[in-house]
């Protein structure tokens, strides 16, 4: 038993039963402890898991364009922030940055960065990532300054969020339960439980639940005031700008279709293997679950921005204008054998719609100037917001 599941039990021992949310706040975040917070390094081959950026620097390139239009069509502000959430290392901040470097784009002297990034051994790497830059990088600025023009980047943050799960029972007065993680009384094993909310949070998940189909009896299904509270904040860090969700997940009836979504879809992942079981091995293990798009898109509304597209990884790619960046690893002054494989090897999964490249990507758009309404001008599509698909391989 490690140290995070002696106080899970502990924590048990007292109130009886917790959410899964508040499994997964201690199991992910506990100080020191925690999957998210200890030096070891998480993402990448050696790691659990692989996103994007661990796979290629051309998501960081593709974005770069992104920031470097909103940058130039709100009339080149200074400063102009770049603000990432569960920026880990900054392998895509930095991706983006070198892009800019490279191409001496003038948005790097007015470029500010925030990052919120739990994991106080991943800020030391950043820091020092950026030191190593020319002139020491731009400005890391805290969480806490006041909001500028900017670009909000989140690449699979939402799914770890915490969540509840809750499960389809008609006998239940509002057809569900809750499942709860307690201490199975026979075996001592940390198990599953049925029961109601917690008061605190009641009201708040039967309101985002409220425009569901009824689960069928033994369906599970996730849902995260987490989430929806975050993409509700997520318009006051900017005064005006753009936002960008990648991340794996469906629209809010695709994952609660009983044919398909039976079982729900949290899982836990170790050494690049998904697992179904979510109690063992407490902080050892991320625990994640898809993210959903209807709820994150309305919330986001709610608080104040504006939706301009849902697309994927895929088409954003394909539209982002990376085309010199790709000619330049594979004919380029510099170009390898070596980058021309890995390369490719990396854009046949960031562009298939089975693996990376079916992620949702959603783009908001926050201020309501006269230049930031024009950021929705279709007649003039931001990078990475225009259609058809193509392939880039």
């Amino acid at each position: 038993m490690n140290e995070i599941e002696r106080r899970i039990r502990d924590e048990l021992q007292r109130v009886g039963s917790m959410s899964f949310a508040r499994f997964m706040e201690r199991a992910l975040l506990e100080p020191e402890l925690g999957y998210y917070v200890t030096s070891t390094r998480r993402a990448g081959r050696g790691g659990d898991f692989m996103t994007a950026p661990e796979l290629h620097p051309i998501l960081g390139a593709a974005i770069a364009r992104l920031a470097a239009a909103t940058w130039d069509r709100l009339g080149r502000p200074a400063p102009f922030r770049w603000c990432e959430y569960g920026a880990g290392e900054g392998t895509l901040l930095l991706a983006a940055l070198e892009r800019l470097v490279r191409d001496q784009h003038p948005l790097v002297a007015a470029l500010q960065l925030q990052v919120d990034e739990a994991n106080p051994y991943r800020q030391a790497d950043l820091r020092s990532a950026l030191s190593a830059l020319p002139n020491g990088g731009p400005p890391l600025v805290d969480k806490g300054a006041p909001p500028t023009s900017g670009i909000i980047v989140a690449n699979e943050f939402a799914d770890a969020l915490p969540f509840h799960i809750v499960v389809g029972r008609a006998a239940e007065r509002l057809g569900f339960a809750e499942r709860r993680v307690a201490v199975d009384a026979v075996t001592q094993a940390l198990s599953w439980v049925e029961g109601p909310l917690d008061s605190e949070i009641a009201q708040e998940v039967t309101s985002l639940m409220a425009g569901w189909p009824p689960l069928v009896e033994g369906q599970l299904a996730e849902v995260s005031p987490a989430t929806a509270g975050w993409a509700r904040g997520l318009r006051g860090q900017i005064t005006e700008g753009v936002v960008l969700v990648l991340d794996y997940g469906r629209e809010g009836v695709a994952l609660r279709d009983p044919t398909s979504r039976m079982a729900g879809t949290a899982l836990s992942y170790q050494g690049h293997r998904a697992n179904p079981e979510l109690l063992g091995e407490p902080g050892s293990r991320d625990l994640t679950a898809h993210v959903d798009f209807t709820l994150l898109r309305a919330a986001a509304v709610a608080g104040g921005l504006r939706h301009l597209t849902s697309t994927t990884q895929a088409k954003f790619l394909a539209t982002a204008g990376v085309d010199d960046e790709i000619a330049r690893t594979r004919s380029g002054p510099a170009a390898t054998l070596e980058a021309a494989v890995a390369l490719r090897s990396a854009l046949a999964q960031l562009m298939d719609p089975r693996r990376m490249g079916g992620f949702a990507v959603e783009i908001f758009v926050a201020g309501d100037s006269h230049a930031a309404t024009a950021l929705m001008d279709p007649a003039l599509p931001l990078p990475g917001t225009a259609a058809p698909n193509r392939p880039l391989v």
